[in-house]
């Protein structure tokens, strides 16, 4: 009985919520505001290069760029996530996983890269849960 609930809460946690979904369809778009919606107002970006960013406007405009760079090329984008662990506490809670983003060029040429992740969500005022921090780096493939 208890490697069954270990098993399907380790099925569970391999499948992303709505909160990644949400990412996952605007990032699809190419659309760098509803990005920065998944972020609260005073979200930290720590990516694997550079300073961190602060602030939703900070990330909002990084993402604006680098769609903007997609667009102009024909490029299309996706993500998955894998989520791995996840802890929780109130309208707190971290989640570690791999997350791996699918290009493709107006070739139909496609690639493929694969990072891993630590994301502090808060459940903002209005009840909607959105990333207060943001951590990856590059994984190597599988």
């Amino acid at each position: 009985m208890i490697a069954l609930c270990l098993a399907l809460w380790a099925a569970l946690l391999q499948a992303p919520d709505e909160p990644y979904q949400r990412f996952a369809a605007a990032f699809a778009s190419l659309d760098a505001e509803r990005v920065s919606l998944v972020y609260t107002q005073d979200a930290f970006y720590l990516g694997p290069a550079g300073d961190m960013k602060r602030g939703r406007a900070t990330i909002r405009d990084h993402y604006a760029a680098a769609f903007e760079s997609s667009r102009e090329r024909g490029h299309t984008r996706q993500i998955r996530f894998e989520l791995v662990a996840r802890d929780s506490a109130g309208d707190l809670r971290n989640d570690i996983g791999y997350y791996t983003i699918v290009t493709r060029d107006s070739a139909g040429h496609r690639e493929r890269f694969r990072g891993k992740f630590l994301k502090v969500w808060r459940r903002d005022s209005d009840g909607v849960w959105r990333i207060r921090v943001d951590s990856y780096s590059p994984a190597p493939e599988r």
